[in-house]
């Protein structure tokens, strides 16, 4: 009973002072160190004559003013051209290959600039990404993301023949049909 009468009398104090106070100072006094504001309750008086500010200039330091040209430089940026996608092609199990073939006319107007020099084939156990340049043209792509089954890599090639594209893909198991090319 004591404690509660001695908790009421420091509420009333305060309350005395809470006129005069702000809701951060009351928060501050009642609560103390534990007080949600106790970081901003710090007050920061300055003794003595005011400080004045210096501005220091240099290389390297900005202070403000008209931006100022450091260095130019004339870069040649390529366009990006963005592929086109074989959509149309033919494939058919071949014994231990899975063949797939790619009509160009359908896709070059001259079909005579495309050699096998313009093809960059990249074959992975489950996919594979050809691309073929065409010189003075656009690159097309034709990109398989999972095969229906996996394949031998190395042993997998892309050519040009009779105006078509054609892909040997090695099958990984030997005497296993495919149905399809994508899983």
């Amino acid at each position: 009973m004591e404690n509660d009468q001695k908790d009421n009398k420091d509420t009333k104090d305060v309350g005395k002072d809470k006129k005069d106070m702000s809701a951060l100072e009351h928060n501050i006094k009642t609560k103390g160190a534990n007080a949600y504001y106790y970081a901003h309750g710090r007050k920061y008086e300055q003794q003595g004559d005011t400080i004045e500010g210096k501005t220091i200039e240099g290389p390297g330091i900005i202070t403000g003013g008209n931006p100022t040209l450091l260095e130019k430089k004339n870069i040649e940026v390529k366009p990006i051209i963005a592929s086109k996608k074989f959509e149309k092609y033919s494939c058919y199990d071949d014994g231990d290959f899975f063949q797939v073939r790619v009509d160009l006319k359908i896709y070059f107007k001259d079909v005579s600039k495309i050699t096998n020099d313009c093809i960059e084939a990249n074959f992975e156990e489950k996919g594979m990404t050809i691309r073929v340049n065409e010189p003075d043209g656009e690159p097309h792509l034709l990109v398989v993301k999972k095969f229906f089954k996996n394949i031998e890599p190395e042993e997998s090639k892309v050519k040009i023949a009779k105006e078509k594209l054609c892909i040997s893909l090695k099958k990984a198991k030997t005497g296993e049909e495919w149905d399809k090319l994508n899983a």
